[in-house]
């Protein structure tokens, strides 16, 4: 009977960190959604979002999406007759009602989880906002006319777009098995599910979000624990029987 080492976990060790003899690295779907020990970016981005939504349908109840709508063509007008561009800042946290916050939310769980495993917490939210706010731009500048778009989809794009960069970019520092799941299954579901949401709503958003992350991304650096998942490949060429 064969010997099989077994694997011996740390509770005060973050997961990210475990090291390979016979400690392998926990990398289910919590630690890849939240890989943070306590707080994680992307549970922060998602609480601003919420609490955000929560405060302003308690405040305005029925009328929430006719002050919404107000507040927008307020601020549109800000931007183009005094130059205040810090009115985008609070369109990326904003949303046109319980159906557009939901959708948004699922798929910010999914981007902003993609995005902080590959570069950590602190890239993470300045991704967000990058790339939030360059999508708020080029929705202002494609529209020509009010309202300001809202809705955290331009950043979700662009989250998006900082996976796929970085990806690219850093394509020879993942390992066999990493690298046969992402071209194979990560990026084609990727492309099948992009591209309907890329025309969908507030196109030059979408669009210019994700042009914003294709940027950015390859500027990012990987986290520690890219490295160390690259060491552990049980699916190397010369393993393989």
């Amino acid at each position: 009977m064969g010997h099989t080492t077994p694997k011996v976990s740390d509770p005060n060790q973050d997961p990210s960190k475990s090291v390979k003899h016979g400690v392998g690295p926990v990398t289910g779907l919590r630690e890849l959604l939240f890989p943070s020990r306590g707080l994680s970016a992307t549970e922060l981005l998602l609480a601003v979002n919420l609490t955000v939504a929560t405060v302003l349908f308690l405040a305005w109840g029925r009328d929430y999406g006719v002050n919404l709508r107000h507040w927008a063509e307020v601020w549109w007008s800000a931007v183009r007759e005094d130059q205040a561009y810090g009115w985008w800042l609070p369109t990326i946290v904003l949303h046109a009602g319980l159906g557009h916050l939901a959708r948004n939310m699922l798929a910010l769980l999914v981007a902003s989880g993609a995005v902080e495993f590959l570069v950590g917490g602190r890239w993470t939210v300045a991704a967000y906002l990058v790339t939030g706010l360059g999508a708020a731009w080029v929705s202002y500048v494609g529209h020509g006319a009010p309202p300001l778009s809202v809705g955290a989809s331009g950043a979700i794009l662009g989250l998006l777009g900082c996976t796929a960069s970085f990806i690219i970019r850093r394509r020879r520092m993942f390992n066999y098995a990493q690298g046969w799941k992402v071209w194979r299954i990560y990026v084609p579901l990727f492309v099948l599910l992009l591209l309907p949401v890329l025309v969908n709503a507030d196109v030059h958003a979408h669009v210019g979000g994700f042009a914003c992350g294709l940027v950015l991304g390859p500027w990012l650096p990987p986290h520690a624990r890219i490295h160390k998942l690259a060491t552990m490949d049980s699916l190397r060429d010369e393993d393989v029987e």
